[in-house]
C-alpha cells in the first residue's frame, strides 16, 4: 500500500488544493511495468493511457471529511489505510474547508464540481484507477456524508455507490436548525453554503429532490448505503431521509447501530460499509 499526498491547482476552487491519496502496494509495480501508465504531454499535461490486459485498475473511493475536519483527517482517525489494502482498494482523500461540497459562485468554490467532476478526472489521469461507474464510490461522515449523498446522486452518471454515515443537516428542516449557540448552526455560517434556507428543499441540494430525478429522468441509479449511531442527535433526520428515499424507488441499505456521532461510531460503521460494496 502507498500513501501520497498531492498538491496540485484545482480550477473549481482557484487555489491549490491537498489530497491523501492510498493506492494497493501492487500499484506500484503496475506503473513501473509499462511506459505508457502516465505519459506527460508538455501541452496538455499528464495523460493516462490505457494499461495493458492484466495490469491493475483499481476501484476507488472518494471519501469525505466531516466538519472542521481536513484530507488527514482519515489517516490521523481511522485504520482506513489498513482496510483499504485488505480490501485491494484506492482511496482519495480531498479537503472540503466547511463548506458542504456544495457549489459557490460568488467566492468561485465549486466544491460540488470539484468533487463530482474534476477530482475524479484529475486522479484517474495520475493513478491507474478504474474509469468504470459501478467501480467508482463516494462515502463521507456527517457533512462528507451529505457531500456524498449529494453529489453521488447529482452526479449519477461518475459514481455507482454511496456511502453515507450519520448524514448532515436535516434539509426539509433547515430554518428549524438555526442556532447561536453553535457555529455551524449560525444562520449566517448556514446561509454562506446552502443560500437562503427557505429555498433548499426541493432544490439541487436537497437529496430527496435529487433522488425523485433520477427516476423521473431515467438516469443511473446509485446504490445507498447509510448508517448512524442510535444516540446520534441526526438520528430521527436519517430515518426520515431513508424512508423517502426508499419511497422513491432507489436501492438503500440502512444500518442503525449503537454509538454517537463520533470516531468511536465511525471506526465500526466504515468497515461495514467497505464491506458492503461490490467486490467484483
Amino acid at each position: 500500500m502507498a500513501l501520497l499526498t498531492v498538491d496540485y491547482f484545482s480550477p473549481s476552487l482557484m487555489r491549490t488544493t491537498t489530497l491523501e491519496v492510498i493506492l494497493p502496494f501492487d500499484s506500484v509495480g503496475d506503473a513501473m511495468a509499462t511506459d505508457s501508465a502516465l505519459v506527460h504531454d508538455p501541452e496538455h499535461g499528464w495523460e493516462q493511457h490505457p494499461y495493458p490486459a492484466g495490469q491493475s485498475a483499481f476501484k476507488t473511493l472518494y471519501l469525505l471529511h466531516g466538519i472542521s475536519g481536513n484530507h488527514g483527517d482519515w489517516i490521523s482517525e481511522s485504520r482506513i489505510r489498513s482496510w483499504a489494502e485488505e480490501r485491494h482498494l484506492a482511496v482519495v482523500m480531498p479537503s472540503g474547508y466547511n463548506a458542504f461540497y456544495l457549489d459557490n459562485p460568488d467566492s468561485h468554490n465549486y466544491y460540488g464540481r470539484f468533487v463530482g467532476k474534476e477530482l475524479v478526472a484529475v486522479t484517474r489521469r495520475m493513478f491507474p484507477l478504474s474509469h468504470r461507474r459501478e467501480d467508482t464510490f463516494i462515502g463521507g461522515i456527517s457533512m462528507g456524508a451529505y457531500g456524498a449523498m449529494r453529489n453521488g446522486l447529482k452526479y449519477c452518471e461518475t459514481f455507482g455507490n454511496i456511502i453515507s454515515l450519520s448524514t448532515a443537516m436535516a434539509i426539509d428542516n433547515l430554518e428549524y436548525l438555526v442556532s447561536d449557540n453553535l457555529f455551524f448552526l449560525r444562520r449566517s455560517f448556514l446561509e454562506s453554503n446552502f443560500g437562503d434556507l427557505h429555498k433548499v428543499a426541493n432544490s439541487d441540494k436537497d437529496p430527496v429532490r435529487l433522488a425523485a430525478d433520477l427516476v423521473y429522468c431515467d438516469r443511473p441509479r446509485p446504490r445507498l448505503y447509510v448508517a448512524c449511531g442510535n444516540q446520534d442527535p441526526l438520528l430521527e433526520a436519517n430515518r426520515i431521509m431513508v424512508d423517502r428515499i426508499r419511497g422513491i424507488g432507489l436501492d438503500v441499505t440502512y444500518s442503525e447501530d449503537q454509538g454517537g456521532h463520533d470516531w468511536n461510531y465511525w471506526n465500526e460503521a466504515l468497515p461495514r460499509a467497505l464491506d458492503w460494496l461490490p467486490k467484483d
